[in-house]
């Protein structure tokens, strides 16, 4: 009985391999791609302990940088946690929304960025967290909208309250085009990033004698500048 069983075997493995070895090269590397992908899709369903404690570790050797990276990954809207933020989070959250509005609305990326981390205090700032206003932009200018008091220059200074960051950052950009008093920063190379902060504060967006300085300081130290580069590609590329 035995050797009945090992003679089918044989046979049967004999006949497996010189059917093999008829196929042709891509039919032999189509049938082992199909053995690799069922074995793989059995692993991902019943996945080893090794795997599993293999995967909890790289996940967690992430930086907090690249899991923002992941989660906040093609969204329209980002609603950053309830909880302090770092500046490299601030910068990595929200550096898509600065680069769109450089190619939507010619404000340089940098300078974007640059005043909503000193403007917001790196989106920790109260008028930041209760008004989603990164950029201080008060009601002037025939705002109609909501908006919140909050002490500035003033005790009851008024200022625009958002319902999304995004709001403030698209805001911050049609805010700057659209007023005549900032216009001659558009006459400026788009990447001249010391000429729009040295033009910022002539035209009085800040009271802060030193807020041009800040603003270069802040884009430098933090390479802002690399945003304005991505800006610069993406504005030739929809030129050509």
């Amino acid at each position: 009985m035995k050797r009945t069983l090992y003679f089918l075997l044989t046979l049967s493995l004999f006949s497996s391999c010189k059917q093999f070895m008829h196929l042709t090269y891509e039919e032999r590397h189509a049938m082992q791609d199909r053995r690799i992908a069922d074995m793989a899709k059995a692993k991902v369903l019943t996945p080893s302990p090794e795997t599993e404690s293999t995967t909890s570790v790289q996940n967690d050797s992430k930086t907090v940088v690249e899991k923002i990276e992941e989660s906040t990954s093609g969204q329209g809207v980002i609603s950053p946690p309830d909880r302090k933020l770092s500046r490299a989070e601030y910068i990595q959250y929200f550096k898509d929304y600065a680069i769109e509005n450089m190619v939507k609305h010619k404000v340089p990326a940098s300078i974007t960025l640059a005043q909503g981390i000193f403007e917001s205090g790196d989106g920790n700032s109260k008028l930041a967290k209760t008004a989603n206003n990164h950029f201080g932009i008060k009601t002037y200018g025939g705002w109609t909208g909501p908006y919140v008091i909050h002490s500035d220059d003033r005790p009851d200074d008024r200022f625009r309250k958002y319902d999304s960051v995004l709001d403030s950052y698209m805001d911050h950009a049609l805010f700057l085009k659209n007023n005549r008093r900032y216009a001659a920063l558009f006459e400026l190379k788009i990447t001249d990033y010391k000429g729009w902060a040295i033009g910022l504060k002539k035209a009085g967006y800040a009271t802060n004698r030193e807020y041009h300085r800040r603003i270069i300081k802040l884009i430098e130290e933090n390479n802002l500048m690399q945003y304005d580069k991505i800006g610069m590609k993406r504005i030739r590329a929809l030129e050509n």
